[in-house]
């Protein structure tokens, strides 16, 4: 007991003279180091000083915490503050780092979400809902669905992109296929009075909207969408053409050269 009111009262008198940071923050550490105190008593292994520390007494005290259901991640943040009070009573303990202290941050597994070519209904938002559209029913980039003009490059039977608003300034020809498509296109010529979306409302008020989308549905923002595009287009057509002339037609209205790339598609 004698000991423990030792080390409690050196680093009271420590804890007096430390004005870093904010009440919170002196408050957290105090705790901390009256818990590593406390501790150390429970099991039995406090030193005569805290110049008397030793390494052993750090590793006995994360064994007594590890079996107390402490998380490793929780365990990393005592120690962050118990190193550097240690340090700053002059009292250096070689091996108390994480690694040593074999102490890991879990890594969350990332979760694959599988989103649907229909994700676009889920805008409420009537101009980002037509920008996820056409990137999603057509296989667009973000750019070019915001760049189709409607007199311009939707004809009849298909949308007729021009090598000045295509990624790769190339031509490409996308058909028209069912209902869906050809009610995306008229949504848009309505909206914007057969001008282009950056035309009517400019490119920043539509990047704002895209975004603030985006975050409401708990969406990426920075994810290209038109892979949506190729798989739904690709179970729709291997069962009519196989799969080399389905991969070929999709490589031509995606406007990609490589095999990999539409494989990626694919897959994703």
């Amino acid at each position: 007991m004698m000991r423990k009111n030792s080390l409690r009262q050196a680093s009271n008198r420590y804890f007096q003279l430390d004005n870093r940071g904010s009440y919170q923050e002196k408050k957290k550490r105090a705790y901390v180091i009256q818990k590593m105190i406390d501790d150390l008593f429970r099991i039995g292994e406090v030193p005569v000083s805290w110049q008397d520390m030793k390494s052993e007494h750090i590793q006995k005290l994360i064994e007594y915490w590890k079996r107390n259901l402490v998380k490793d991640a929780t365990i990393m943040r005592y120690m962050t503050i118990i190193r550097n009070y240690l340090h700053n009573i002059n009292c250096p303990i070689s091996n108390i780092d994480n690694k040593s202290l074999q102490l890991h941050r879990k890594k969350p597994k990332p979760q694959r979400l599988k989103w649907q070519p229909n994700l676009w209904e889920s805008f409420s938002e009537v101009t980002s809902r037509i920008i996820m559209a056409l990137q999603t029913e057509f296989g667009l980039t973000f750019s070019e669905a915001i760049h189709i003009k409607p007199g311009v490059h939707i004809k009849e039977h298909k949308l007729s992109l021009t090598r000045e608003i295509t990624f790769n300034s190339v031509d490409r020809t996308i058909p028209l296929r069912n209902e869906i498509q050809k009610s995306i296109l008229s949504d848009l010529e309505k909206l914007t009075n057969r001008q282009s979306l950056v035309q009517f409302f400019s490119y920043k008020r539509l990047k704002l909207s895209w975004n603030h989308a985006l975050i409401e549905l708990d969406i990426p923002i920075k994810k290209s969408w038109r892979y949506l595009y190729a798989k739904k287009m690709y179970q729709y057509l291997l069962p009519i053409l196989g799969n080399y002339q389905t991969c070929l037609i999709l490589q031509d209205e995606l406007g990609i050269k490589s095999r990999n790339t539409l494989w990626t598609y694919l897959h994703e």
